[in-house]
Order: structure tokens, then C-alpha cells, then sequence
């Protein structure tokens, strides 16, 4: 895994780091891309509209923006901040109540108990090879709510 990249000066209490998938992937992201190019060659041909030959590869690689593309992460005493795409979330810690950790990261969810809304209110945090430094500043935030996927 790749080493966090530290976008600015620590201040004492602060996490940032920016996690690519794509980046410690780049077979993958190769295949996704040329997926994506065949995709809108198979719908252009198969439509004849050029539009919907561009717009269809064109979402599959939106959706995938996560992966594609870095995101940034800053976690600090009140609040976590997440970047990508020029788009910067901020939600105080005192919304989150319950933790997943799985293999590549943290899920943080505003719910005490699985939600179906937890897909939509939730963040992920992506680890950037610091897995052990975001559980434990995690951890201190909003306690273990949750056992290790």
C-alpha cells in the first residue's frame, strides 16, 4: 500500500492523508478504462446516437470516481473533512456513532445500529497505508462501535 501523502503541515490532534486506489492499481483502472471506451463504441453502434455513446461511458467512470481518482482526507478533533472532485464534505464528529473497519478502510456511520440510510448518511475512509494511525484517531473520536469486518 501506498504511503500517506501529507497535503499540508500536521497540526498537533490532526490525520490527513489522500488515498488512490488507481494509483496502487493501475491494471485495474487500465482495464476499467478501456471497458468504459468499449462500452461507448458498443452503445454508439448500437443506438447510432453519438450523445449516449459519449454519456454512457461517461457515468460508469463517474460512478467509479472513487477509485479513479484521489481523494483527500483531514481528520481533526471536531470534525472529519473528505475531498474528491473538488467537492469537500465536512461532518462534525458528534453525528457519527458506530465504526466498521474492513481491509480497506472505515466506514462511519450516523446510525448506532445497520441502517439501510447508512449507505447515504454514512462516510468511508479510505486507509492511504496509516491503517493503524485513522482506526486509533477513530477510535478516540467516537469510541468502538462496531467489531472488525
Amino acid at each position: 500500500m501506498a504511503e500517506p501523502h501529507e497535503e499540508r503541515p500536521r497540526k498537533a490532534g490532526e490525520l490527513s492523508w489522500t488515498a488512490w486506489p488507481a494509483r496502487e492499481r493501475p491494471l485495474a483502472a487500465a482495464v476499467l478504462i478501456v471497458a468504459a471506451v468499449v462500452l461507448g463504441m458498443l452503445v454508439k453502434k448500437g443506438t447510432d446516437d453519438s450523445f449516449l455513446g459519449v454519456a454512457a461511458p461517461g457515468f460508469v467512470l463517474a460512478s467509479l470516481s472513487s477509485f479513479l481518482l484521489p481523494t483527500s482526507y483531514r481528520l481533526t478533533k471536531e470534525s472529519l473533512e473528505v475531498r474528491s472532485l473538488g467537492v469537500s464534505r465536512v461532518r462534525p464528529w458528534t453525528e457519527m456513532r458506530r465504526m466498521t473497519v474492513d481491509r480497506t478502510g472505515v466506514f462511519l456511520s450516523p446510525f448506532d445500529r445497520r441502517n439501510w440510510l447508512e449507505a447515504y448518511r454514512g462516510v468511508r475512509l479510505l486507509f492511504g497505508g496509516n491503517r493503524d494511525q485513522v482506526v486509533a484517531f477513530v477510535e478516540a473520536r467516537i469510541g468502538r462501535g462496531a467489531a472488525e469486518a
